[in-house]
């Protein structure tokens, strides 16, 4: 039976707090939480995350902080001996607790010849493990720079002219298991079928302008060049070329009105970086 109903609600309000509990991501849990919340019309509850928590010292303070008849505790704690101290000290402290994975977990024990490994975090890490697989088939794959088709897939999708490290940093960010999609920007070129109203109107996607100095991009085309041998494209390296590339990309840019990264003389690392901030800032301005 649910460990709450033990306890009674002394006073029902719409007024309280959750605490999730977890000494993993606490994903489970939260998604548990939030799925039950959308059953209600709750706009002053507040739900409070605790994650990695591995000692009952942690445990006997965030249970201080609950109100008894009051607030709720919802949990994923695997550690045993962890999970037996939140149990008793919500039962010491009348607090109405739920156990999340704690019933499932007995119930394979008693038809399982294996015993449960009390790893915390397995789901998650395998999740990104798939996550980072998916990214960099989708890097590898399905983003050619010269269609859209494939774009509404992508998380983040960069808008650039040909420089030589485009590839290392979409790879980089597919490891992180973000799915990074491109569109090669030449003014000699046309631009895929409704690239603007794909791109422009992609609102799940991060629209990412690069732009660099010209000359520090035509030493790059021209380094890249010579290591490759590939002499008859030396005049894409050309000064005058560059510019005329960088211009018209800047012009996309500004109709679009996408954020914009200079990303002169910086390593990989530091342009992943910089996409990563503006993934941030995207992400925290639609919360």
């Amino acid at each position: 039976m649910p460990e709450f109903e033990d306890h009674e609600i002394q006073g029902a309000s719409d007024d309280f707090n959750i605490f999730v509990i977890s000494d993993g991501t606490g994903k489970t849990a939260f998604s548990v939480v939030q799925a039950a919340l959308l059953q209600f019309e709750l706009p002053r509850v507040n739900v409070l995350r605790f994650t990695h928590v591995r000692s009952e010292e942690e445990i006997y303070n965030i249970m201080d902080m609950v109100r008894v008849g009051k607030d709720i505790v919802v949990y994923t704690v695997v550690n045993e001996d962890l999970a037996r101290v939140l149990r008793a000290e919500a039962a010491n402290r009348s607090v109405i607790a739920l156990d999340v994975l704690g019933p499932v977990v007995e119930a394979l024990k008693r038809v399982s010849l294996r015993k449960p490994r009390g790893i915390p975090g397995i789901l998650q890490r395998e999740e990104n493990v798939a996550e980072r697989l998916e990214a960099i088939e989708y890097a590898m794959e399905k983003s050619t720079g010269f269609s859209v088709s494939n774009l509404d897939q992508a998380d983040v999708i960069l808008l650039t002219v040909w420089y030589p490290h485009r590839d290392e940093c979409i790879l980089r960010l597919a490891e992180k298991g973000i799915k990074c999609g491109y569109v090669m920007l030449d003014p000699n070129l046309p631009l895929p079928i409704n690239f603007e109203e794909v791109v422009g109107g992609n609102a799940r996607a991060l629209v990412v302008g690069i732009d660099m100095d010209p000359q520090y991009l035509s030493e790059l085309r021209l380094e890249r060049i010579r290591a490759l041998g590939l002499y008859c494209l030396v005049e894409k390296a050309s000064l005058e070329r560059v510019e005329e590339e960088l211009a018209f990309a800047r012009e996309i840019y500004r109709r679009l009105r996408c954020p914009v990264i200079d990303i002169t003389r910086l390593s990989v690392h530091d342009v992943v970086g910089k996409i990563f901030e503006q993934i941030k800032k995207k992400r925290e301005e639609q919360a």
